[in-house]
Order: structure tokens, then C-alpha cells, then sequence
């Protein structure tokens, strides 16, 4: 994790071509050339995470986990990026291996979830030091500091500011109503979960962030590692990750 400073100047904007910015501000012909990246909106955010993006990354309206800025905030943001008062922050991003072959790469969670709603399945979740528990439920969800104000969230996680370094494992509508909710640390390079599925009767599908990444087969080992960061921009008029007032009440566990 490194919290450094930035007074890019060149703009490269994603998700949003019209997006207006403030006179004096260059519009890089691509995001190779970008001092900074204007990532609009989560789908925006989440494709340069899974592309590597290695530009310093100002985010807007793509949610209160990455502390993203208002858009209308966007002039005033990028004024304070050009005067230096922008930090950064990197962003662990996850990678899954399936039975040693890796599928994808996701920024705010890693989510195993019965294909079939309100059907059991059974996992197990361990660290590469210890086992962490076996449970009947739902799915189970792995989320980020940038992801557990989201749907981890709802099922009763911690917020974790954006600069811990560590991890949410939360089942999914557990079978048992007293069971645990963990926080897992990263290790670039190492994993930080290996999970499997150990039951056969319910289909159980991944999801890496907002998309749908094929079906699970029961008994196969599903590793999260940490593999790489995303460079978050912080700047006066970020707000507070913990800011989260459009968040459903804790305890709603409807998808």
C-alpha cells in the first residue's frame, strides 16, 4: 500500500466521453499518455481494474469503497489534482484460479453464490495458515476494503477504510444465524483464501465483481490471490468511504 502525491495534468476520461472538464486541462490522446485517469462511474472503474490499469485513477460516482467523487465535483477535483493535493492510494486487486486456471481479476469482491436462488450449498474457507470454518449457506462473498461497503456490507460486514489491508469473507445467507463474518490480511503474491464447494446437489456460480464467470464444480479448489493494485486518487473533495447513506439496512440480504 503507498500513499505518494500527483500533479498530473493530462487527462484521459473512461465512461463518460462527455464528460466536461475545467479549461486548462489536457485531454491525452490515451490513456498511455495520462498523468490521470477520470474513471465515470463502478463499470468504468472495474474494466480498467481488470485490464491493469497502471495510470493514477480519479474516480467518479463509482461508489463510497474507493471514496469517488460527485460528478459534479469533477472541476474541482482535477483543480486540486493539478495543485497537488491529490494522494494516492493503491488498491489491492484480486485474481481467481479455478482448479489452478485462472479466470479473472476483480477489485471489490469475489463472490460464490448458489446459481439457483434461496438453495444451500456447503463450503469451506481457508487462509494458507489456517482452516477458517465449514458452513451450509447461500454463497460466501471475499470483498475488499473497496468492496466491503457494498453488497458485503448488506450482510453485515465491516466498512474497512481503503487502506487496510485485509479482506471480508462473509457467507451468504448462512444456514446457521450465528456464525462468524471474518477479516482475512493480503499478501501480494500469496493467497488469501482457498475456498471449495462440498456439497454436489445446488449449481454454484462465481462472480468477479458485476459479471457472471461460469459455474463451480463441487470438491474443486477456488484460490483468491492478490495480484496487482489499482492507484486511487484521493483529493479534498473525496468523500469519506464511510458515508454510505444509500446502503440497505444491515441484515437485508436480498440481492
Amino acid at each position: 500500500m503507498s500513499n505518494g502525491r500527483t500533479d498530473g495534468r493530462k487527462i484521459w476520461v473512461v465512461g463518460d466521453d462527455a464528460l466536461t472538464l475545467p479549461s486548462g486541462v489536457e485531454r491525452a490522446a490515451g490513456i498511455d499518455e495520462a498523468d490521470v485517469a477520470v474513471a465515470v462511474g463502478e463499470s468504468a472503474l472495474l474494466n480498467l481494474a481488470r485490464e491493469g490499469c497502471s495510470t493514477p485513477i480519479l474516480p467518479v460516482d463509482a461508489g463510497a469503497g474507493v471514496r469517488a467523487i460527485d460528478a459534479a465535483a469533477v472541476g474541482s477535483a482535477l483543480d486540486s489534482v493539478r495543485a497537488g493535493e491529490a494522494t494516492q492510494t493503491d488498491i489491492p486487486i484480486l485474481a481467481v484460479d479455478v482448479d489452478g486456471e485462472r479466470r479473472g481479476r476483480a477489485l471489490m469482491d469475489v463472490m460464490l453464490v448458489t446459481t439457483e436462488a434461496a438453495h444451500i450449498s456447503e463450503f469451506a474457507v481457508e487462509t494458507p495458515r489456517e482452516e477458517v470454518a465449514e458452513f451450509r449457506a447461500d454463497g460466501v462473498v471475499v470483498a475488499t476494503a473497496a468492496g466491503t461497503s457494498g453488497y458485503a456490507s448488506r450482510l453485515g460486514a465491516p466498512v474497512f477504510a481503503p487502506e487496510v489491508e485485509a479482506a471480508a469473507v462473509v457467507p451468504v445467507a448462512a444456514f446457521a444465524t450465528s456464525l462468524d463474518h471474518w477479516a482475512v490480511p493480503l499478501y501480494d503474491g500469496d493467497s488469501l483464501a482457498r475456498i471449495q464447494v462440498t456439497r454436489e446437489e445446488a449449481g454454484v456460480s462465481l462472480l468477479l465483481d458485476d459479471q457472471i464467470d461460469g459455474t463451480i464444480p463441487p470438491f474443486t479448489d477456488v484460490t483468491v490471490t492478490v495480484d496487482g493494485s489499482l492507484s486511487i486518487l484521493g483529493v479534498p473533495e473525496s468523500p469519506s468511504c464511510f458515508q454510505c447513506e444509500d446502503r440497505p439496512p444491515r441484515g437485508d440480504d436480498e440481492a
